[in-house]
């Protein structure tokens, strides 16, 4: 699946931008967002879909997004655009799609069989287009492990909160109690299928502070970033999930401490003041490997 680095897929901070607004397609290309979704769903009014199809494609064969990895967001199948959204859009220089109220496996299954004839009309490689599915309702997350695995195209799954509580009748409140079982469920179900769980966006964009705690739970609670709905949150997004520098020491004193007395009858030894056993090993490669996948990145957003 294509994108525009060699590394792991890294989408710490995935940015919506409205796809009929040519200025912010523009500035989106210049922020620290590992990922623009150029938005054809809810954040185009109605009577603009057909002309935002149009300029987005302007915009990807413009090569705005040459140095990011850009997707769009399609309208869902119930609206008979989709397939108008992706006909329309379809070309080289873009990664994938986001495909919303992504109920059911047989969703992903559908969108996939038509981005394969488009890739052949289009003379591009099996499997150019890569694929992120909401998870936006109950529904949706009681079967997020099955349209996790609905095609090799999927390399994510966002959890959308705002449709989630509408049909779940919730509520918001300060510690979030409703969203953290959908929001372990999202990443259990990504993290199984060994695609990137990616949450919720923090709804109270000038609220920093805000951002930071739910990011920060976010993060505890094994996703691997989260939408934003501004530059700013994007910034502040990549900071929370990029390993700290203590967290990138502790990991290698770890795989130090293992290899030194690897060969011996010792399963689980101590490092500093912790316990260490097999998984904790797994933990540190884990983590300087993300680390390295995110340099990566970096570098390769520099030299553009």
């Amino acid at each position: 699946m294509s994108k525009p680095y060699q590394s792991d897929w890294i989408l710490r901070s995935v940015l919506f931008v409205p796809g009929h607004l040519e200025e912010m397609m523009k500035k989106g290309a210049g922020t620290a967002a590992d990922c623009i979704v150029l938005d054809l769903e809810d954040a185009v009014p109605s009577c603009d879909k057909l002309i935002a199809r149009k300029k987005v494609r302007h915009a990807l064969e413009e090569g705005v997004y040459l140095r990011k990895t850009v997707f769009v967001r399609v309208n869902s199948f119930e609206t008979d655009l989709t397939i108008g959204d992706i006909e329309g859009v379809a070309c080289r220089n873009l990664h994938g799609f986001v495909y919303p109220r992504a109920d059911r496996a047989e969703d992903i299954k559908r969108l996939d069989s038509q981005l394969e004839r488009i890739e052949k009309n289009l003379d591009l490689p099996a499997g150019h287009f890569s694929l992120i599915a909401v998870i936006e309702t109950p529904l949706a997350v009681l079967n997020a492990r099955n349209t996790a695995e609905a095609s090799p195209r999927i390399v994510g799954l966002i959890f959308g909160c705002e449709d989630f509580l509408a049909e779940l009748q919730g509520r918001h409140s300060a510690d979030e109690i409703a969203l953290v079982t959908p929001r372990a469920q999202v990443a259990m179900a990504a993290r199984a299928a060994g695609i990137e769980p990616i949450d919720t966006p923090y709804v109270k964009v000038s609220d920093i502070e805000g951002l930071r705690s739910f990011a920060e739970m976010s993060l505890n609670l094994g996703m691997a970033g989260m939408c934003a709905l501004t530059p700013q949150q994007a910034a502040v997004i990549n900071e929370i999930y990029t390993p700290k520098e203590e967290e990138i020491q502790y990991a290698r004193k770890v795989l130090q401490a293992a290899e030194e007395i690897e060969g011996s009858d010792r399963g689980v030894f101590i490092a500093g003041d912790k316990f260490i056993s097999p998984p904790t090993i797994k933990a540190a490669r884990k983590t300087l490997a993300r680390y390295e996948a995110i340099r990566s990145l970096e570098i390769f957003c520099e030299r553009s």
